[in-house]
């Protein structure tokens, strides 16, 4: 039985949790919102109202995906009275502070072609937006990438309608056979003049196992690096570059005898970041899992909850 996460070599540095398309569609699960709740160490637990919400196709793929974060915090003052009983005083008033929160969400909406592949994705931020479009060759690797600003003309946010588009990037992909095991990735701007090339290496099974980027133009070199364990998952991953200064980001995923991811290390330069626990149940279903920062002594809970079709 598949699980509802699969850590995957093209995710394993984003925000948002790599769910299993065929586990969502297998299962009909229409939606997946996130309760949070952080604590701070010898803290109390404060819910502020966060959300990260998912929500999902007919055939498990990622239809939408928005999140809530905190752009102002206000402390506001409340005086509580002297409390009687049978007219006797028995504790005086007193005054507290309170944080309230005022929010923005930040919200991508996803498109596919007929062939399953994404097709447009357009992130909205208030009242910006920008999109991506992107096209493919027979093998469903992008060929193209097109980024553009664009404007609502509709006045409703959850009916857009194109008004204003300005191309930011326009950007191709050419695809060279150098091995058995290797392929070089040409990428072109928009005026089609090579900027970059990367060296993609696969094992036996087909799974990459390093990306070797090169910028024609300047010094600057990136590498990303792939293991897996014996059954074929994603174990570890690590990124290096140069772009400013020496960076090294690293992913390390442990699995338990179900196949379940259960553990994740988020390291920087050898640093340790965020460690991540998940629990899955007898289904195999991601129920909640615990983010630790160990620098900042914090941790955040995570409770999912489920909707389906």
């Amino acid at each position: 039985m598949a699980q509802t996460l699969i850590p995957s070599p093209e995710s394993a540095f984003d925000k948002q949790l790599s769910f299993n398309r065929e586990y969502i569609r297998s299962f009909k699960i229409k939606t997946i919102t996130f309760d949070i709740i952080d604590k701070k160490d010898f803290q109390v637990a404060e819910d502020k109202n966060l959300v990260h919400y998912y929500e999902f196709d007919s055939e498990g793929r990622l239809k939408r995906f928005y999140y809530t974060i905190i752009n102002k915090v206000i402390q506001k003052e409340y005086h509580s009275g002297p409390v009687y009983h049978h007219r006797r005083k028995v504790s005086n008033g007193y005054t507290y502070t309170k944080n309230e929160y005022t929010y923005d969400t930040v919200s991508t909406v996803y498109f596919y072609n007929t062939s399953g592949d994404l097709s447009m994705k357009r992130y909205n931020d208030g009242t910006y937006y920008e999109s991506y479009y992107y096209e493919y060759d027979a093998s469903h690797r992008v060929t193209r990438e097109k980024r553009c600003k664009e404007t609502n003309a509709s006045l409703s946010k959850t009916e857009f309608q194109l008004g204003v588009q300005y191309v930011i990037s326009d950007e191709t992909y050419v695809y060279q056979e150098t091995g058995k095991k290797q392929y070089k990735k040409i990428c072109k701007n928009d005026e089609g003049l090579t900027y970059k090339e990367i060296i993609v290496n696969l094992n036996d099974a087909g799974q990459p196992v390093s990306w070797n980027e090169q910028y024609t133009a300047t010094w600057i070199v990136q590498s990303t690096s792939f293991g897996y364990n014996k059954k074929g998952q994603l174990a570890e991953v690590s990124f290096k570059g140069n772009a400013n200064g020496e960076l090294v980001l690293e992913r390390i995923y442990e699995y338990d005898e179900r196949d379940c991811v259960y553990t994740e290390k988020q390291l920087k330069n050898n640093q340790l970041q965020m460690e991540v626990s998940y629990v899955t149940d007898e289904t195999k279903r991601l129920s909640s899992f615990i983010m630790r920062n160990p620098a900042e002594k914090t941790m955040r809970i995570v409770k999912l909850i489920y909707a389906y079709q």
